[in-house]
């Protein structure tokens, strides 16, 4: 090194071998700087193809049935424009669940107004307080049982409201905190696993009574891996699946 490859401030230019090392260095700094953006972003998971119409109320008409949870089975003209006459599960704003906004109403026909709550999985309808009118009655063909029968299945428990989009992610160790504040307020609890298939399929944890499963059965196993023995039926096109606290299990 010569005294001229030396860089002092108060010259107007930086010697040739100084300048040329600096321009080396930069050039690696941003190219290890993009290759690493790049793998970051390529190891991230996707976001769920899922949707909360925030904002974008709507009106529906169907059928309530409250049992074991509020879902509202669509009127068949709403279901052909729908594509399924699967029911809606019903929410309250907020962390709630909608038993006390629909009390007494069991087997009624409604008009409530709401905002629509979207996944592959299934939906969901965040009901406008207030806004619930009494529809005069049609009869409404009960849906068909398939029974499953005695089922071992892995996978998350999730509250449904998130899952099925108002958060993105809904799952996983990130939401477990709000997952249990949701199904402590009442959201219906679910079972998020895959069958033979591979197809994602959600499955709504109910007691061995047909009632909801109590909260103190799951609510320390939310947000992780867990391994569920249980009898498992699909009912006006949702799938549940009997249990108890025993037959829940966490895995390593």
């Amino acid at each position: 090194m010569t005294m001229s490859d030396f860089y002092i401030g108060y010259l107007s230019s930086v010697p040739p071998a100084i300048r040329k090392r600096v321009r080396i260095a930069v050039a690696l700094v941003v190219l290890f700087g993009v290759a690493g953006a790049a793998l970051l972003a390529g190891v991230q998971g996707k976001f769920a193809n899922s949707f909360f119409d925030y904002g974008k109320p709507a009106e529906f008409t169907g059928t309530l049935q409250l049992h074991p949870f509020p879902t509202l089975v669509p009127d068949n003209a709403d279901a052909a424009e729908a594509g399924s006459r699967a029911p809606y599960l019903l929410v309250a704003p907020g962390k709630f669940g909608a038993d006390a906004l629909l009390a007494g109403l069991d087997a009624t026909r409604v008009q409530l107004r709401g905002t629509l709550i979207h996944r592959a999985e299934g939906h969901a309808i965040e009901i406008e307080p207030g806004t619930l009118r009494k529809l005069q009655s049609s009869p409404v063909a009960p849906g068909e049982i398939g029974d499953l029968g005695d089922v071992t299945l892995n996978g998350e428990i999730v509250d449904t409201k998130c899952y099925l989009g108002v958060m993105n992610p809904g799952e996983g160790k990130v939401h477990r905190d709000c997952a249990a504040r949701c199904l402590s307020g009442g959201i219906p609890p679910a079972l998020v696993t895959r069958d033979w298939d591979g197809v994602t399929r959600l499955f709504l944890l109910i007691g061995e009574n047909g009632a909801p499963l109590p909260k103190a059965d799951f609510l320390q196993r939310v947000g992780q891996p867990v391994s569920i023995q249980g009898h498992a039926f699909a009912s006006e096109g949702l799938d549940y699946l009997r249990t108890t606290a025993s037959g829940i299990q966490v895995l390593p």
